[in-house]
């Protein structure tokens, strides 16, 4: 059975080392000006039914640069995942149920320039994912962010960043996030992922770089700067283990590319990608190497 351990560094520290661990995290950007804008073209995408998505919200005004545009597009609550799965909208007030006018409205209060494109339409034995990939693709889109969990499936079809946000996570997250964990095998796709949460992280943001080995020796944490996070223990998939070693460092994104330049790293980094969409409880940022 194939052993997986992550190791890693501190790339981009907001305070010295030595102070990292003893500092508050909600004291870690006092002083700090907000997070650099880092995308030109938004799509939010919201399912009619759900709650409205604040953390969307949030992330889209944190990350567009002064001169974005975010288009908001709604999908019917009762159609189906992006993985065809049918999914049923989640009964929530009214007051709080979203609607891509509603998203709107929230962008435009916080100065972002925002237009509604309407309810997709799901073309016959089309899935969300394509509709959403094609209106990304028309549009020209940076980013699309959304609450479903088929992420890795969209990042392919709309080839550009996804942004996956948990539900219930708007009062549990800095948004911009403060940490930022990124996990890499060094393969060139993963090394765009990298590049990406280094982007993202700018000088504001705590950057853990976590490097994966499949091989129990391949990690050492000799090097001071080094420490073995976690290890996968017996019956554990790298999936798991990526997203433990996030969730005990207190991160706030997980960054991850989907997949890889060889037939093995495809199988990390494809089906990993989307395993970790399934059981992350952080949100997950997913970086196509074409992006």
């Amino acid at each position: 059975m194939l052993e997986c351990v992550l190791v890693a560094t501190m790339e981009s520290p907001m305070k010295p080392a030595e102070l990292l661990d003893e500092a508050p995290r909600n004291s870690a950007a006092v002083g700090k000006p907000a997070a650099h804008g880092c995308y030109r073209r938004l799509l939010v995408v919201v399912r009619e039914g759900s709650a409205l998505p604040v953390m969307a919200v949030d992330y889209v005004s944190a990350w567009a640069t002064p001169d974005a545009v975010a288009e908001v597009a709604s999908l019917p609550g009762s159609e189906s995942s992006c993985d065809g799965t049918p999914r049923s909208p989640r009964g929530v007030s009214s007051a709080d149920v979203a609607t891509a006018d509603a998203v709107r409205c929230a962008l435009l209060a916080r100065g972002v320039d925002a237009i509604e494109s309407g309810t997709l339409k799901l073309a016959a034995g089309a899935n969300a994912a394509q509709s959403i990939g094609e209106v990304a693709h028309r549009w020209g889109a940076d980013i699309v962010l959304c609450d479903d969990r088929s992420v890795a499936h969209l990042a392919q079809a709309a080839a550009c960043n996804v942004l996956f946000l948990p539900t219930d996570g708007s009062h549990r997250f800095h948004v911009p996030p403060r940490r930022i964990f990124v996990a890499s095998d060094e393969s060139a796709s993963a090394l765009v992922a990298v590049a990406e949460a280094q982007r993202v992280a700018g000088n504001n943001a705590e950057l853990r770089r976590a490097y994966v080995s499949f091989e129990a020796d391949g990690a050492s944490a000799s090097d001071p700067a080094s420490t073995v996070l976690a290890a996968a223990h017996h019956g554990d998939n790298l999936a798991h283990a990526i997203v433990q070693a996030a969730r005990e460092w207190g991160a706030d994104l997980l960054v991850l590319g989907t997949h890889g330049a060889t037939p093995r790293a495809v199988w990390r980094y494809g089906s990993v990608a989307a395993a970790v969409a399934l059981v992350a409880d952080v949100p997950l940022l997913l970086v196509p190497a074409q992006s």
